[in-house]
């Protein structure tokens, strides 16, 4: 029983909660994304400057870093929920001894 508890505390709740977490940040991400990639095709074909092209470049790949990062961490927590409910399964649980008259 404890064994089960631990694997549920300290590695499925977190793993799931930790997941939600970072992909609904990831969900954010996206959608910044979107925006700032189609604010930079318009500032590209706009014929622009130099610096207000890069400026625009540079601020789409933060974005594209972040949500990134958002989902390396949405799928390292979903691993560790994952190795929890595989812990879960393959735990070994007592088993009553039967005596001969039972079988």
């Amino acid at each position: 029983m404890i064994k089960r508890l631990t694997l549920t505390f300290i590695l499925i709740i977190p793993g799931i909660l930790a997941a939600g977490v970072f992909g609904h940040f990831a969900l954010q991400d996206w959608s910044l994304l979107q925006r700032s990639y189609a604010h930079y095709s318009e500032v590209a074909a706009s014929h622009p400057s130099m610096q207000a092209l890069f400026a625009a470049y540079a601020q789409q790949n933060i974005h594209r870093i972040n949500l990134f990062a958002d989902g390396v961490w949405t799928l390292l927590s979903a691993i560790i929920a994952a190795i929890g409910v595989h812990g879960l399964c393959t735990v070994n649980t007592p088993r009553q001894e039967r005596t001969d008259h039972e079988l």
